[in-house]
């Protein structure tokens, strides 16, 4: 299987760790999300590579729009595949679901393939100095954004007990996962999204 972007971001997680502790709550929680098209080389290939790289910039200005409307940083960027981090896990969620709502509102060209973007959500706290709980934290994100499929948000256990108080979101257990690298079984859910008047 060919590797995704959310995978790239996984492998060079090195980098990331200094920067995120910036981007955390004062008691160190931080909610990190991870996102990438999905089946991107098949798009690709289907657009050429003039319209794929103008997707890509159309994609980035995006995300980069709705993250800083959330009060979020973009952490990392690669490819079609980004890692931000938000103070709070409700601004994360908000995020995840107001991208995946406009990235579905338009209409698709009948020339085009339909963009659907995959998202992992997770929540975790960051240590001073603690760089293998930072790590995980992140790995454990990109390997729920890893088993989302096209227009799916998918969510750790903290994150939902975080963000479930609030009546806007709704989810459904996916089922429990052994995460390779991460210690332990993980319970994840879906996000119940719809589109705005559907």
């Amino acid at each position: 299987m060919q590797a995704s972007s959310i995978d790239a971001i996984a492998s060079a997680l090195e980098p990331v760790l200094p920067d995120v502790g910036q981007f955390s709550s004062p008691d160190g929680a931080v909610t990190l999300m991870l996102t990438d098209i999905a089946d991107a080389p098949r798009v690709a290939e289907q657009l050429g590579e003039e319209r794929w790289a103008a997707l890509l910039r159309d994609h980035e200005a995006l995300v980069r729009q709705l993250v800083a409307h959330h009060d979020g940083q973009i952490v990392k960027a690669q490819r079609d595949g980004f890692l931000a981090s938000f103070p709070s896990a409700h601004a994360g969620l908000h995020c995840a679901v107001e991208l995946q709502r406009t990235l579905g509102a338009g209409p698709t060209p009948a020339d085009a393939p339909r963009i659907l973007v995959r998202t992992g959500l997770h929540s975790g706290f960051v240590i001073v100095n603690a760089e293998e709980l930072l790590g995980r934290n992140v790995v454990l994100a990109a390997r729920i954004a890893a088993h989302a499929k096209g227009g799916e948000i998918l969510v750790s256990s903290v994150l939902k007990e975080y963000t479930e108080s609030d009546p806007s979101f709704q989810f459904a257990e996916r089922g429990e996962f052994h995460f390779k690298g991460v210690l332990g079984e993980h319970i994840v859910y879906a996000v119940l999204w719809e589109r705005e008047g559907a």
